[in-house]
């Protein structure tokens, strides 16, 4: 358990499976999907299958992939924020949509908040140990 949580890549590959699997069973059995998705267990079953892709690609190393992560997930925190507050916002098209306020929602805002923190201490010690390997450090 120690060497896992002195590699930040490992660390944030089971951080981001077991967590990203808690926010999609949450957000399933806590209804959080729009009405208007009629497969919404589909969906969340293929969310799921890529955060056991991506997560098996961290562990092994792939830090590069943490970075457009952090953002991704960045995203939906905002998004369960707003609808723990009663606003739903969608990306494309962009749209705020007022919605019957979800306290359920902020559980997933927190647990994807330690996510993105994850994997940005992965993306950001994978960047700084590839530059110094590099000679570009100042």
């Amino acid at each position: 358990m120690r060497r896992l949580l002195q590699n930040p890549h490992k660390t944030a590959a089971v951080t981001y499976a077991s967590l990203g699997a808690v926010v999609i069973a949450l957000t399933l059995v806590a209804g959080l999907t729009p009405a208007g998705r009629p497969n919404a267990a589909v969906e969340l079953g293929i969310g799921l299958v890529f955060v056991v892709i991506f997560a098996i690609l961290l562990y092994r190393g792939w830090w590069p992939l943490a970075a457009p992560l952090v953002f991704s997930n960045t995203w939906r925190a905002f998004t369960y924020l707003n609808d723990g507050l009663g606003r739903h916002v969608e990306l494309l098209p962009f749209s705020v949509t007022p919605i019957t306020p979800r306290p359920v929602a902020f559980v997933n805002a927190a647990l994807m908040v330690v996510i993105v923190g994850m994997l940005g201490r992965a993306a950001w010690l994978g960047f700084r140990v590839w530059r110094t390997q590099r000679g570009m450090t100042n």
